[in-house]
């Protein structure tokens, strides 16, 4: 048969059993907000990251035009002297 007396160990056991899982619940909770402020950290990095690659290229291409107009004159000066 079912006892259906509320005993001290049952309340003391429910009460328990409602403790873990608020307290589990919290701590999911916090390990979500954890994570999604690590990404946008992560995601502002990579955006800075991407700004400053593009920067870098920009300036490769400056660099490569120069030359290319450097060794252009270098090749009219040769040019000239033949």
């Amino acid at each position: 048969m079912i006892d259906t007396k509320i005993s001290l160990g049952t309340l003391i056991t429910i009460g328990t059993v409602i403790g873990t899982f608020i307290y589990t619940q919290g701590i999911f909770a916090q390990k979500i907000e954890s994570m999604e402020s690590k990404s946008l950290e992560s995601s502002v990095r990579v955006m800075s990251n991407t700004n400053k690659i593009q920067s870098l290229e920009i300036s490769v291409a400056k660099i490569d035009t120069k030359l290319d107009e450097r060794f252009n004159r270098i090749e009219e000066l040769l040019m000239d002297l033949d």
